[in-house]
């Protein structure tokens, strides 16, 4: 029989993003299925945090924003981001994202090739 994964987000540890702003909890890394989700991560920036403008040549990034407000931009147009709101970064897309206040999002990513 197959088992869920089951976790209290009380017992994961919060570390810094890949991209050294903010802080993260990962809650599924891609060792832990055999599907394309790379990574599920509940992350946190302060206000004035921004992630550089970068891009996956090889995943899809989905953001789904539940508190706090900030500004997505892709390909170079600036989409306002706030809690209720959800966004989809295209695969090779140039994005970033800057905390115009406290905020916290759920990022999921879903690679197009695991083994790319």
């Amino acid at each position: 029989m197959k088992q869920p994964i089951i976790k209290d987000t009380a017992d994961i540890t919060f570390i810094p993003t890949s991209h050294g702003v903010g802080h993260k909890q990962i809650l599924l890394s891609n060792d832990e299925t055999r599907s394309a989700v790379t990574q599920i991560a509940l992350t946190a920036f302060g206000k004035g945090e921004e992630v550089e403008a970068h891009s996956h040549q090889t995943m899809d990034e989905h953001y789904i924003f539940r508190f706090g407000e900030g500004v997505m931009t892709v390909d170079g147009v600036d989409y306002p981001c706030h809690a209720g709101n959800y966004v989809m970064v295209p695969c090779g897309a140039s994005h970033s994202l800057r905390a115009v206040s406290d905020m916290e999002f759920i990022t999921i990513g879903v690679a197009y090739d695991k083994n790319l």
